[in-house]
C-alpha cells in the first residue's frame, strides 16, 4: 500500500513539473494542396497551393498583416510568395499561393530543386510546407512529405523522344554525310572519281560546332522541364556557340580552299606533263639522231616525277578516315598538340556547363577570361590548319 501511494505522488509531482516546462508550440499548417483539389496533395511550378493553417491570430493580425506572410519549403522562405488569396474563419485561415518562379526566388527554387537524383525522387520530390512572417523561421507544419513534380513524366519522355531523334538523326548522318566530316573533294576537274561523303575524316571544328549545341540543347530542355522558364540563355552561353560556329565555318573555308589550290597545283603540273610528253614524242621521231635518246631517257625521268607529285597530292585530297578520335586530332605529322588542346578545354568546359545546369538549374555564364581562353584555343588551331597538308 505505501508503494502504491509512493508511486502515485511521483507520477502527480511528474505530470507537474511537465506542465511547468514549455511545450512544443502546436501545428501551425496542418494541410496543404492543390488549389480546388483538396485530396491532391501534389504541385508544380505554376500552380496554386492552399495551405490550411491554424492558430493564426497567435502569428500577426490577419485583417492588417495577412500580406506579411510567406510560403516556407523545407523551412527557406520562398521570396516574393505573397498570397493570391485568402478566407479566414476563427483561429484558422486558409492561404493561396502561386508557385512561381521571379528574380527574386530564382536561386532558392534552384537550391530546392536542384541535383536531382535518378531514383523514386527524379520525378516527384517530397518537401515540407510551412508559412510564416517574412524575415523570421518556419511555422510548425504537419505537412512533411507533400509530393512536389519536379518534372512531369509525360513532358519528360515526350522531350526524351525529342532527343533521342536528334542525337539519332546527328549519328546517323555524321558517319554518312559530310555533316561532321571535311567536305571531299570536287575530283571531276581531273577527271578522276572522289572520296565518298562517308569515308571523309571527321573535322574537329565541325565536331566542336555540334557538340555544344547538342550540350545547350539538352541543357535547355532539361531545366524548362524543371522551372517552367524558358529565358534561359546567357551571353556566355551564346558567345560559346558562337566560337564553335566561327571554329566550324573557318576550318571548312580553309580546308575548302586548300583543296581549291592543290586540285588548281595538280592540273598546273599535268599541264606541264602533256608538253614534256610532247616534247618526247617529238624527241622519238628524230631518232637515231646524235644526244636524242639520253634527252628521252631525261624526260622520261622527269616524267616519272611528275607521276609521283600529281599522285602524292591526289592520294592526299583523297585522303580517308581512320578512327574519330585520330581524325581529330591527327594531322600529318600525327597527333598534334593544338588539336589535342582543342578538345581537351573544350571537354572540361562541356562538363562544368552540364554539372551546372543539373545542379543550379542554370546555363553557366563563363566570365569573358575564360570565353577569351576558349578563343584563344580555337584561334591557335585554326592557325596551326592553314599550313596542314592535304592527307
Amino acid at each position: 500500500m505505501k508503494k502504491f501511494i509512493l508511486s502515485l505522488v511521483a507520477a502527480l509531482f511528474s505530470l507537474n513539473l511537465m506542465a511547468q516546462i514549455p511545450g512544443a508550440k502546436p501545428d501551425t499548417v496542418v494541410d496543404a494542396y492543390l488549389d480546388g483539389y483538396p485530396k491532391v496533395k501534389s504541385a508544380a511550378i505554376s500552380d496554386i497551393l492552399c495551405v490550411k493553417v491554424a492558430h493564426i491570430t497567435g502569428l500577426l493580425n490577419p485583417q492588417t498583416d495577412i500580406k506579411k506572410v510567406r510560403l516556407f519549403i523545407n523551412d527557406i522562405e520562398v521570396e516574393g510568395t505573397v498570397p493570391l488569396g485568402w478566407y479566414i474563419h476563427g483561429d484558422g485561415a486558409d492561404l493561396k499561393f502561386l508557385l512561381q518562379r521571379n528574380q527574386d526566388n530564382n536561386k532558392t527554387w534552384n537550391m530546392l530543386l536542384g541535383y536531382p537524383e535518378f531514383g523514386s525522387q527524379f520525378h516527384r520530390l517530397p518537401l515540407s510546407i510551412s508559412i510564416g512572417v517574412t524575415g523570421q523561421s518556419a511555422q510548425p507544419t504537419k505537412v512533411n512529405a507533400f509530393q512536389f513534380i519536379r518534372i512531369d513524366q509525360g513532358w519528360f519522355w515526350g522531350c526524351m523522344v525529342v532527343l533521342a531523334f536528334y542525337f539519332w538523326i546527328l549519328f546517323r548522318y555524321a558517319k554518312k554525310t559530310p555533316m561532321l566530316r571535311d567536305a571531299p573533294a570536287d575530283l571531276t576537274p581531273l577527271g578522276i572519281p572522289g572520296l565518298s561523303a562517308g569515308n571523309a575524316p571527321y573535322s574537329l571544328g565541325k565536331v566542336q560546332m555540334a557538340f555544344w549545341f547538342s550540350i545547350v540543347l539538352a541543357s535547355f530542355i532539361f531545366i524548362w522541364l524543371i522551372t517552367d522558364n524558358y529565358d534561359l540563355i546567357t551571353t556566355g552561353t551564346l558567345a560559346l556557340i558562337g566560337i564553335g560556329a566561327a571554329t566550324g565555318l573557318g576550318a571548312v573555308s580553309i580546308t575548302n580552299n586548300k583543296s581549291e589550290g592543290t586540285i588548281k597545283k595538280i592540273q598546273a603540273l599535268q599541264a606541264q606533263q602533256s608538253e614534256l610528253r610532247q616534247a618526247t614524242a617529238l624527241l622519238s621521231a628524230s631518232l637515231p639522231a646524235a644526244g636524242v635518246q639520253e634527252k628521252i631517257l631525261y624526260n622520261d625521268f622527269l616524267d616519272g616525277q611528275l607521276t609521283s607529285d600529281i599522285n602524292h597530292l591526289i592520294d592526299g585530297l583523297k585522303a580517308g578516315k581512320d578512327s574519330f578520335f585520330n581524325d581529330i586530332l591527327t594531322d600529318e605529322n600525327g597527333v598534334s598538340f593544338h588539336r589535342l588542346q582543342m578538345v581537351t578545354f573544350t571537354a572540361v568546359l562541356g562538363f562544368v556547363f552540364l554539372y551546372t545546369a543539373w545542379a543550379t538549374l542554370t546555363m553557366p555564364d563563363f566570365p569573358a577570361t575564360l570565353l577569351t581562353l576558349q578563343g584563344i584555343t580555337a584561334g591557335t588551331y585554326l592557325g596551326f590548319k592553314i599550313p596542314e597538308k592535304q592527307g
